[in-house]
């Protein structure tokens, strides 16, 4: 119905356009020529065509820019759901920053008035979350966080960036109402911005026995799925924190009397082992991960060991 419903509208222009009238986009003026045989004419034709080619151009450079920004917005949300609490500490920001420069950037494009709502709608958001990301992932104040509050912290600041939605009236509202809107935002940096390069598939989580549900290991023994960036797993009187990036799973054991052992694990069946002497050895093995997610196996068993270990392969 709305391919018809265009089409008609566009017959509609071409049948003005060729009657020499004149067709309003979005606030810019296009104007057919007309042969009338008068020289004066064609010349002030010629300069107002150039000057809505200008302004046309004008309106594509704003749709490409708009385009990009609301891409890079959409990158960023779903960064908050995939990158480990680290990663996303450090690239939110410098991520904010770029997309508030792409915002200005298109601000003087244009001047009409629809534009202005729409790019003044998504400007004013980003602006007002902007100082609060700032002092949550300043690097000073991250150094010294545990784990779990950096976890915290990247799930605030991605609430944040996700409370920031498209304006009203949106995109679509746009290319609906007027031709012009329509074919700026199918302009080629605005599809190359919605299409981009799909993604290699990702290889499918082997399953696990206890499904997500990590409150399954406190007995000892258990096979979890991980999704989160961030996540601390009792295990009899240890705890471990997990974090992912990527594909990588780290797997961290901290001693009351102080120090760290850390893990690395990469590839499916790596391993790394955790314990004391005389308390509990706890082994976490990779059983296959992805960009989504990794299943762990943990088992544990008495210590035998004489001193604070970890071993990976």
């Amino acid at each position: 119905m709305r391919r018809w419903a265009v089409g008609n509208r566009r017959r509609r222009e071409m049948g003005l356009m060729a009657a020499g009238l004149v067709v309003a986009v979005g606030g810019v003026a296009l104007m057919a020529d007309t042969d009338d045989g008068g020289q004066d004419d064609r010349a002030d034709d010629d300069s107002e065509s150039h000057a809505m080619r200008l302004q046309n151009r004008q309106l594509a450079d704003w749709a490409g820019g708009m385009c990009e920004s609301v891409a890079s917005l959409k990158t960023l949300r779903e960064d908050g759901a995939r990158q480990a609490a680290d990663t996303y500490l450090k690239s939110a920001p410098a991520a904010l920053e770029n997309i508030a420069r792409g915002l200005d950037a298109v601000d003087s494009l244009t001047r009409i008035p629809d534009t202005e709502r729409f790019w003044a709608g998504y400007a004013k958001q980003v602006d007002r979350v902007r100082p609060e990301v700032m002092e949550l992932t300043d690097g000073d104040d991250l150094a010294d966080l545990s784990p779990s509050e950096k976890a915290g912290r990247a799930e605030r600041v991605s609430a944040l960036v996700a409370a920031i939605k498209e304006p009203s009236p949106g995109m679509h509202d746009l290319v609906w109402k007027d031709v012009g809107f329509e074919r700026a935002f199918n302009s080629r940096r605005c599809v190359a911005s919605r299409d981009p390069k799909p993604e290699r598939p990702r290889p499918p989580l082997p399953p696990a026995a206890d499904g997500a549900s990590v409150a399954a290991c406190a007995d000892g023994v258990c096979e979890v799925r991980v999704t989160k960036p961030s996540v601390e797993i009792k295990v009899r009187d240890l705890t471990l924190d997990v974090t992912r990036e990527g594909r990588k799973v780290t797997v961290r054991h901290s001693y009351p009397s102080g120090g760290e052992v850390r893990v690395n694990l990469s590839a499916e069946g790596a391993r790394g082992t955790f314990g004391r002497s005389g308390d509990t050895v706890v082994t976490v093995e990779l059983k296959g991960s992805n960009q989504s997610g990794a299943v762990l196996a943990i088992t544990s068993s008495a210590a035998s060991a004489p001193s604070p270990s970890a071993a990976s392969s």
